[in-house]
């Protein structure tokens, strides 16, 4: 399908700062090194525009690199940010379709309860179950061999994808996003030992509670509360592959990257950024704006922003010095151990 420069001018006049021929028009968005005659590309540095092959119809970029344009493109959108442009215009115009509109609205192979409410727009994949009491919001896709069970609520244009688990009781807000393998509201991993150090089963009866433009990545698990909610904040993005313990609570815009793990309790403020294989302990408190590095162990509250890192977590400039005494005592102890050996000689 082509588009007018125009239409993109005027779904996000607030990104464009300006804009050169806006009646051209392209039908795909590529990279710089797939660029072809039709294509919408982005280029957010001067090397990028010297290696273009051939000139595409459109170019997304910033005024600095803008005055260095020679009339190669059709269009030339200026823009404040790059890398957001490219999130929203390709979100609009070149992201992948989730209503699998092969398969129909319903597919004749799903199960859906009597009781559930699918509102207007909402599709449901091949063997896919819905249960009693189920609540789909608007413009909803739940893709194949997915499990809603009971007492779900879920927001207006969601995206549910293939394999996914939603437990009992649990909330998902709008514009949430599920990666394929995920499970939401499990039970939790709590048991209570006797006096012979046997492991019974503490039945974990909350649930989660989930905020709007949220995205889940593949195969993470999110367990339900003992008792409340485990609460994922609005805006939090979580990558694939991590575990976000019983009753943990994360503020809005947090960020955790692959295999991170959150024990139970624990509480993330605003804007947190786990990098990857980040751990914390149970009951820990992460302030707002900190960014935690190198596999960083959340052993001790961290109670104030910056860059942290190392077990237990160091303001980073810390870590760093350690890590350079550390090496200087490595080598002062093989120093003391070849001088014993010639001493010993």
């Amino acid at each position: 399908m082509a588009y007018q420069v125009q239409d993109v001018c005027n779904r996000f006049s607030d990104l464009i700062i300006d804009a050169s021929c806006t009646d051209s028009w392209f039908s795909r968005i590529d990279s710089v090194e797939g660029v072809q005659s039709d294509s919408l590309v982005f280029i957010s540095d001067a090397d990028s525009l010297v290696n273009l092959d051939s000139s595409p119809a459109v170019i997304v970029t910033s005024a600095e690199i803008a005055s260095l344009i020679e009339g190669d493109a059709s269009s030339v959108l200026v823009v404040k940010n790059v890398r957001l442009a490219q999130a929203f215009i390709k979100q609009q115009y070149a992201d992948y379709d989730t209503a699998d509109s092969h398969w129909g609205v319903i597919h004749p192979s799903a199960v859906i309860h009597p009781s559930a409410k699918l509102h207007e727009g909402v599709r449901v994949g091949p063997n896919t179950v819905i249960g009693p009491d189920v609540e789909i919001g608007t413009n909803t896709h739940i893709r194949s061999n997915c499990v809603i069970e009971h007492s779900v609520i879920i927001g207006q244009n969601c995206v549910i994808n293939n394999l996914v688990n939603i437990g009992y009781l649990c909330v998902l807000g709008d514009r949430v996003i599920v990666r394929p393998g995920a499970i939401i509201g499990n039970e939790g991993f709590g048991f209570a030992q006797d006096e012979q150090r046997h492991y019974h089963r503490t039945p974990h009866t909350g649930y989660v509670d989930i905020g709007d433009d949220v995205q889940i990545g593949s195969n993470c698990n999110i367990d339900r509360g003992t008792y409340g909610a485990t609460t994922i904040a609005r805006g939090v993005k979580i990558d694939a592959l991590c575990h976000i313990a019983h009753n943990v609570s994360i503020d809005e815009d947090a960020l955790f990257v692959a295999q991170s793990g959150i024990a139970g309790s624990c509480n993330i403020g605003k804007r947190v950024i786990a990098s990857g294989q980040t751990g914390m302990l149970d009951h820990k408190t992460v302030v707002d704006d900190v960014i935690l590095v190198h596999r960083c162990g959340v052993t001790e509250d961290v109670l104030e922003p910056g860059l942290w890192a190392g077990t237990p977590p160091r303001p980073f400039k810390e870590y760093v010095r350690n890590l350079g005494l550390g090496k200087k005592v490595n080598k002062l102890s093989r120093e003391l151990a070849e001088l014993k050996k010639r001493q010993a000689n």
